[in-house]
């Protein structure tokens, strides 16, 4: 079992990477499919919703991305579907959650290029609950930079999901324990339900 120190909720944001239609919707991922990932999450967000903790959905905008082999280096993505950056958690949608933050990324970590950072620390919040997709990039990057900003990071296992089932073993097993804790969703709901008391 995973040592946590006892969450203060008002410190506490769940940051949720790229759970998106135009990602999603490619039911590519592993080991857990896009169903089970999103049904995760909507658990986590559900238990968190109208608390003190914070919600943050974070999605990627693709025309602003670069590819990364040589052939097309520098060139943005090209046509994509209108609803490619719509987020599949109803809660984003839901105008009964209050504590909902969404922010726009164009780069794999959610921090770089963006105003995370500035957000987090204006609410106070020192520990974020990481998901989302892919494990191997955006959420690794944006835990990496977590770290580094000095939060306490804690990655949801089974809330996260990648293209490559190794991949997403190797950061879980060698790469997230360097940057913080792991857990499984059931457990994390345990210590959420634990810091409403």
């Amino acid at each position: 079992m995973v040592y946590l120190r006892k969450l203060d909720l008002a410190k506490t944001a769940l940051v949720v990477i790229d759970l998106q239609k135009g990602i999603m919707g490619t039911g590519a991922l592993k080991p857990y499919s896009a169903n089970e990932i999103i049904e995760k999450n909507n658990q986590l967000a559900e238990s968190i919703e109208n608390t003190a903790g914070l919600i943050t959905l974070v999605n990627v905008d693709p025309t602003t991305m670069r590819f990364l082999n040589k052939e097309d280096s520098g060139k943005a993505y090209g046509n994509v579907p209108a609803d490619f950056t719509e987020f599949v958690m109803p809660i984003a949608e839901d105008e009964e959650a209050k504590n909902v933050l969404k922010v726009k990324k164009h780069n794999p970590g959610a921090f770089f290029g963006t105003d995370l950072d500035l957000q987090l620390r204006r609410r106070g919040i020192d520990t974020i609950i990481l998901t989302g997709v892919a494990t191997a990039n955006g959420v690794y990057a944006t835990a990496l930079d977590a770290y580094q900003y000095g939060y306490d990071v804690i990655v949801v296992e089974d809330a996260c999901g990648d293209r490559e089932e190794e991949l997403h073993h190797i950061f879980f097993d060698k790469m997230f324990p360097k940057l913080g804790q792991t857990i499984q969703t059931a457990e994390m709901l345990k210590e959420i339900e634990s810091a409403k008391k």
